[in-house]
């Protein structure tokens, strides 16, 4: 009888050691999925997020930001998707979902409209255009999510947070090194963004404050649309060539990809690079190899790691409630050959520059 008295209790003993085990299992899987995760689609939003404001097991929420990404195929785009990536590994409470909105508008307004469909807590967007994407993200506010516009403004839905630059600023910084670097009496030509584009707008006067209001010796030898594009800057700079020949002397763009397009149509007429200043403005990898290269000559960066980390920030503050709207100018820097070896490393280690 004793015997098996002292059988039975080693077996309840040893059904309990089991039991213990799979409920520290449990426990375990439990909490590998609180961990903060990233997920990318180039689509709409047709799934919807696992969990919305989930308590995690410390008892902090967890909450899913869509962020919508104007074009991943645009090279500022990416930088800036790469840069909500890294950040959000700062803010363990949010997991966010990156979508490419292919700088479809329709598409960005349909992503924007399954947002309040699919229950996210938060959105997070980079307008394709400013006034066609106003009525939508303000439904997205009216439906009790809130929203921050993130490297453009937020004209006509100021209810949103808001992380940009000043481009009046981005447009001074290049302007104020090209004050004593074009010579006396120079000639230049002059190129801008998109008809009525804020970015573009702004920069140019921060041209005209800093640079033409100083140097009133200086000759605007033509001053043209490129729409930011490298070819459209290239087909430009071919017409100025065959009008004006060398007696340019320098390229003040609105952007980097324009200035690089005119530097690509003097090399190719024969001309040295040696012979000519280009600014432009976004700090992008191909505009710091070509300042290594010494054809360009200065740059103002965008930050685009700036703009995220900030969005993300003013996103987990407006979630729990410690800050109600707030917009926010990330700073312009310049890049010339001075640090431009700090941002080729900068643009390697965020894949834009392969070694």
């Amino acid at each position: 009888m004793k015997k098996f008295l002292a059988l039975a209790l080693a077996l309840v003993m040893l059904c309990t050691l089991f039991a213990g085990c799979a409920s520290k299992t449990d426990s375990s899987a439990k909490e590998s999925t609180t961990e903060n995760t990233t997920q990318t689609t180039t689509g709409d939003t047709t799934e919807a997020p696992a969990e919305t404001a989930e308590d995690t097991a410390s008892g902090d929420k967890t909450y899913e930001v869509a962020v919508l990404i104007s074009d991943m195929s645009a090279t500022y785009a990416s930088w800036l998707a790469y840069s909500f990536e890294q950040s959000v590994a700062d803010y363990p409470q949010l997991h966010i979902s990156i979508l490419d909105c292919s700088n479809d508008q329709a598409k960005q307004i349909s992503n924007l409209e399954n947002c309040v469909t699919k229950g996210y807590d938060f959105v997070i967007v980079q307008p394709i255009d400013v006034d066609a994407t106003a009525d939508a993200v303000n439904s997205v506010i009216d439906a009790g999510i809130p929203v921050c516009t993130v490297n453009n403004a937020n004209t006509g839905m100021e209810r949103a947070s808001c992380v940009d630059c000043d481009p009046v600023q981005q447009g001074s910084v290049p302007a104020a090194e090209a004050v004593d670097q074009i010579p006396e009496n120079g000639k230049v030509v002059v190129l801008l963004g998109p008809s009525g584009n804020f970015h573009s707008n702004g920069r140019r006067e921060g041209w005209a404050e800093t640079f033409f209001a100083e140097r009133t010796d200086v000759t605007i030898l033509d001053e043209q649309i490129a729409n930011w594009s490298k070819e459209e800057g290239m087909t430009l700079m071919e017409d100025w060539i065959t009008k004006y020949g060398d007696g340019i002397d320098a390229i003040v763009s609105m952007n980097d990809a324009m200035a690089l397009g005119c530097l690509e149509a003097w090399k190719a007429a024969g001309y040295d690079c040696g012979n000519i200043l280009a600014y432009g403005v976004d700090g992008l990898a191909d505009a710091v190899l070509s300042i290594k290269d010494g054809e360009l000559n200065a740059t103002c960066v965008q930050n685009a790691y700036d703009q995220a980390q900030n969005a993300l920030r003013i996103a987990s503050g407006m979630l729990d409630g410690s800050i109600e709207n707030e917009v926010y100018r990330s700073p312009g820097e310049l890049i010339d050959s001075s640090n431009v070896d700090e941002w080729i490393q900068i643009h390697t280690d965020n894949g834009q520059i392969k070694n």
